[in-house]
């Protein structure tokens, strides 16, 4: 038996019925526009995706497994690494599967160290083909298995122990604690890479969003939460680098007594929005933002005392201080994303 077909329009929505044709089968007919939009035809395949929202979306491009996005990086005896390095990065952080570095002439020794730098430096590029013009990279990770939502719990972790080393390592005036804050920031610029790959990956072909058990709204909010807690891991290291213009000079108990737990709040407010964002709980998010405006309250008083002090000291402490402050703004900013996420379900 087969139904009578009913389109109704509801803004710019089109609603269609589902018919149901032999014993088993469920049919629903696509627009004609959008048919002749995508320029397909009777016998053509279209990609089905569920979403990880219940969403079933139809994509008239059928993505195929072994079809790899390739991109190509020209580079001539004027490049030099930095540039050459924020292609790289350009092109890994957009989605493309395989880079090739090619040149007209030789690729100059420089040019091959930064090349196999940002290889370590990043998860899935591995060198595939060399020769005396030409680099493949070529990503070999396996992306639908490695979820990003634990990658940006990971993220968060590395984070917020950095923050507290950096805090105690200032305190403590332990340059060796300090140095150890400063390595593992390339760890979560490598993280955040991958998590900005695995957006774009997602944004070009949804049904990779299918098989990550994802949605398009919860890819955008992971993104802009590792962004931000990438930025608190920047601002740990520059925490980190105070300890050297602190040199020797011990600062009362008093103060360090006020940094601990200054640093001790924004640790807890970073902790609470990654919390609030992965529950999806505004009004624990909404505690934060407001947990937030009292932590910039008590900074900037304390910045105030402070710079009486004058000298390489004052400037020291206040680098320090101005960096819990910022790290309560991302906080914030990530308690303000789990709000947009719950609100968006």
């Amino acid at each position: 038996m087969n139904e009578e077909h009913r389109v109704e329009r509801s803004g710019m929505q089109e609603t269609r019925k589902i018919q149901k044709t032999g014993g088993s089968t469920y049919v629903v007919s696509l627009p004609k526009k959008w048919i002749q939009t995508s320029g397909l035809r009777k016998g053509d395949q279209v990609a089905l995706s569920v979403t990880g929202d219940g969403t079933l979306t139809v994509d008239p491009h059928v993505p195929r497994e072994s079809e790899k996005m390739v991109k190509v990086i020209e580079v001539t005896h004027a490049t030099d690494s930095r540039t050459l390095l924020r292609q790289l990065v350009g092109s890994y952080v957009t989605g493309w599967d395989v880079i090739e570095i090619r040149s007209k002439g030789r690729i100059t020794p420089e040019l091959r160290r930064t090349i196999q730098d940002f290889s370590r430096r990043v998860i899935g590029p591995e060198v595939v083909e060399e020769s005396s013009n030409l680099v493949v990279l070529q990503d070999v990770a396996d992306h639908a298995d490695l979820d990003m939502r634990k990658v940006v719990r990971r993220m968060h972790l590395m984070s917020k122990n950095m923050l507290e080393e950096s805090v105690r390592a200032v305190m403590d005036l332990d340059k060796g604690m300090a140095e150890g804050v400063i390595s593992r920031d390339d760890e979560v610029d490598r993280l955040h890479w991958f998590v900005e790959k695995q957006h774009a990956m997602i944004r070009r072909n949804i049904s990779f969003a299918a098989k990550m058990k994802t949605t398009w709204l919860e890819s955008d909010s992971m993104l802009l939460a590792s962004k931000a807690i990438e930025r608190i891991a920047d601002h740990a290291t520059r925490i980190a680098r105070s300890v050297g213009m602190l040199g020797d000079s011990r600062v009362d108990g008093d103060t360090m007594n006020a940094l601990e737990q200054l640093g001790g709040e924004a640790s807890s407010i970073m902790d609470r929005s990654v919390e609030a964002l992965f529950k999806r709980d505004s009004e624990l998010a909404n505690d934060c933002i407001e947990r937030t405006a009292v932590l910039r309250e008590k900074a900037d008083a304390f910045l105030d005392e402070t710079m009486k002090r004058r000298g390489r000291v004052a400037v020291g402490l206040a680098f320090v201080i101005e960096s819990i402050e910022r790290t309560g703004g991302y906080s914030s900013d990530i308690a303000e994303i789990a709000i947009n996420l719950a609100e968006g379900q």
